[in-house]
């Protein structure tokens, strides 16, 4: 028996091959349509959970746990306004869910970057975050964000707007007492604002043993924090990558990291199956391409700006996940990619898509001019 191709084409495809596609494919078809947004959100998968919570929205646009988690999607797509109004509307119909003040206070905070906000608007924004983030630590001392954002804000704010290092360290103690892989984290984020550089492995350690080695994140993180060392740690980094990667073949983390260290090392025939494997795995999200081209850019390796080429025009081909590069981001990096194989003209014309894109993105403003 066979099926027909469409549109008259005249194909004819084997019965056996359409079963074998559906067999191949379906099953994780179906695993990430039974998973709820929460889970998809946990696991980088931004886009699939909008398309599930828009029909939740419209039909109850004041439930609290959609507006959450909406405001999650939001950030991650980097809709920075429109994140903060959701998590109003989650706080206004439930003030008792500690998460959904853990999130106000992550909106707000990602709302401090705007490079249009003066200081007093800064300062005003710093004081609500705080608020927030109190709120929220009342309801559910563990609760992560909040403490991370509370932490932030005692190390960056100055002393006058209630900056203190002192109690930036009381929290880290006070949460390592609860949650020790929480707590050595954010002892970590201290250690690295006092560059006390000597620390920071024991530290990651003991994170990642607090937390446990059966852990994605624990492993992901582990891997991330050795691949950025100086000199990085490429041997134990894939280890604790590829750990991660086994745990979880379906989010992207892992994918990054090994595309960055096999570029490193030269890998080339390893980091084209890994990026295969990433793109069957994951092929709404194409991040490990950009991180790969990205490595190669950075890397100087002439003999491979061609490769770095494709993959940044594989990853511009389609939009991006929530939480990964932006388009104006990769068009600029591709035009830095042309430039160097000696397409000016093709550099210019991607780098000026990329500001059209993204006027704040500055270091491609720089470039523009400098190429003209």
């Amino acid at each position: 028996m066979t099926v027909s191709g469409s549109r008259g084409e005249g194909r004819v495809v084997p019965l056996k091959t359409w079963i074998l596609v559906a067999a191949t494919f379906l099953p994780a078809f179906f695993a990430w349509a039974e998973d709820s947004p929460a889970q998809l959100i946990e696991q980088g998968h931004f886009k699939r959970a909008e398309a599930l919570l828009r029909p939740q929205l419209q039909k109850n646009p004041g439930d609290p746990q959609t507006n959450y988690l909406m405001s999650r999607v939001d950030l991650a797509f980097r809709r920075v306004d429109v994140a903060i109004a959701h998590a109003e509307k989650a706080v206004a119909a439930d003030g008792s869910n500690a998460s959904y003040h853990g999130q106000l206070a992550d909106a707000l905070g990602s709302k401090t970057n705007d490079p249009k906000m003066g200081m007093f608007d800064k300062l005003s924004l710093a004081k609500r975050i705080r608020k927030e983030a109190e709120i929220a630590l009342q309801l559910d001392p563990k609760n992560e964000s909040a403490n991370s954002d509370l932490l932030t804000f005692y190390l960056e704010a100055p002393g006058i707007a209630g900056g203190s290092k002192a109690k930036a360290k009381e929290i880290a103690d006070r949460v390592t007492k609860i949650d020790p892989a929480q707590g050595y984290r954010l002892q970590l984020e201290i250690a690295r604002k006092e560059e006390r550089e000597s620390d920071f492995e024991t530290l990651a350690r003991k994170a990642f043993e607090a937390e446990g080695s059966g852990s994605f994140e624990a492993n992901l993180r582990l891997a991330s924090f050795y691949l950025s060392r100086q000199p990085p740690n490429l041997t134990t980094a894939e280890k604790h990558s590829r750990e991660a990667l086994k745990i979880d073949p379906l989010r992207a983390g892992s994918y990054n990291v090994l595309a960055n260290l096999l570029v490193s090392q030269k890998r080339w025939p390893e980091l084209e199956g890994i990026l295969a494997d990433s793109e069957r795995a994951i092929p709404d999200n194409l991040g490990p391409h950009y991180q790969a081209a990205k490595a190669i850019l950075l890397s100087g390796d002439t003999q491979q700006m061609g490769r770095a080429e494709s993959y940044f025009r594989k990853y511009l081909a389609q939009a991006p996940e929530g939480g990964q590069p932006s388009l104006a981001g990769a068009h600029w990096r591709l035009g830095l990619v042309l430039e160097k194989m000696g397409n000016k003209e093709q550099a210019r014309t991607e780098i000026q898509a990329a500001v059209h894109l993204d006027p704040n993105l500055k270091a491609a403003q720089d470039d523009l001019k400098r190429l003209k």
